[in-house]
């Protein structure tokens, strides 16, 4: 499906459940719900814990008015009928009988919970700071909070979920008239920067995975060799000085390894004392000492590495 834009998605709501009643004989299955409550809803993810009230004098709400699947013009499922904005907005109406709608209502039967939401445009939006009050729909709000007024309604929609998350809508029903602290708020944008860090961990992982499988791909292309499937997951577990340093060796022992024509190679020369022990083997071949007997190079060289890494692996872990 298309993505939703986020101004658009400023002024879409989610609401109460949505209840669709078993069929009378010879008509159309029918909806009803509350699309609002006539209080604070709170916990938007743009409009904040602070809440916003929709004020009900004067809306607008067209007569009858599209029923949708998660906001999508192109998901025609239903039609609002009746309207009840006395307090609250109470709707009512029928499905549609085509495909998409009948599966909603056969998902319905089956115990699936739907929600309501609705698009709530609003002429002005009125912002009460803290330690105001205003009076809204009957009641009294304490700020701060965000009162949209001269709304008009565009369109009603079903969801398959209370929060949309493929859209980051974070509304709620509305509730009447709990004042949120202004610790509430405070742990509401501690929250949100732990999202926030929790998402750019996340992006930093993917990066750096993304990055080792680069390097693993570039270091089996120097040495002439497809790694094993274990020996890709060692490396991956291997922190980024430890791999650095453990690809260095691999690719001046596998050049060590590749003397010019009529010339003795001398590892000793090649590869640093202290880790000689990890490829003695390479000269000897296992065979009693006879260089070359019986062992190929890359059986050496995946030797070599196995060893390594594993060394490599439980210094890390130490």
């Amino acid at each position: 499906m298309p993505e939703q834009n986020e101004e658009r998605l400023k002024y879409l709501f989610n609401a109460s459940a949505i209840e669709v009643p078993k069929a009378e004989e010879g008509q159309k299955r029918k909806f009803n719900g509350t699309a609002y409550a006539g209080g604070r809803v709170d916990g938007h993810w743009y409009w904040g814990r602070s809440g916003v009230v929709f004020d009900l004098d004067g809306i607008e709400i067209d007569r009858p008015t599209a029923l949708l699947e998660e906001h999508f013009s192109s998901s025609r499922i239903g039609v609002v009928r009746e309207v009840d904005t006395n307090g609250k907005i109470n709707v009512s109406g029928d499905f549609l009988t085509n495909t998409k709608a009948q599966e909603i209502v056969q998902d319905s039967d089956d115990g699936f919970p739907f929600q309501m939401s609705m698009m709530i445009d609003p002429g002005s939006i009125e912002e009460v700071a803290q330690g105001k009050q205003v009076v809204v729909n009957g009641q009294t709000f304490e700020g701060p909070v965000t009162v949209f007024r001269q709304n008009r309604i565009r369109e009603f929609t079903i969801c398959s979920t209370g929060a949309d998350r493929n859209t980051s809508i974070k509304a709620f029903s509305g509730k009447s008239n709990p004042n949120p602290t202004k610790e509430e708020t405070d742990v509401t944008e501690l929250e949100q920067a732990k999202a926030r860090i929790q998402e750019l961990e996340t992006q930093n992982k993917q990066f750096a995975a993304a990055k080792r499988e680069a390097e693993i791909t570039a270091l089996a292309k120097d040495l002439g060799k497809e790694f094993s499937a274990e020996d890709i997951a060692e490396m991956k577990t291997l922190d980024d000085s430890a791999f650095a340093f453990s690809a260095k060796q691999l690719r001046q022992f596998s050049a060590s390894s590749q003397p010019p024509a009529g010339q003795q190679q001398q590892q000793t020369n090649t590869v640093p004392a202290h880790l000689q022990y990890l490829f003695s083997h390479q000269a000897t071949g296992g065979q009693g000492g006879q260089a070359g007997q019986g062992q190929p190079q890359g059986s050496a060289l995946d030797q070599a590495f196995a060893q390594f890494a594993a060394a490599q692996q439980g210094a890390h872990k130490s």
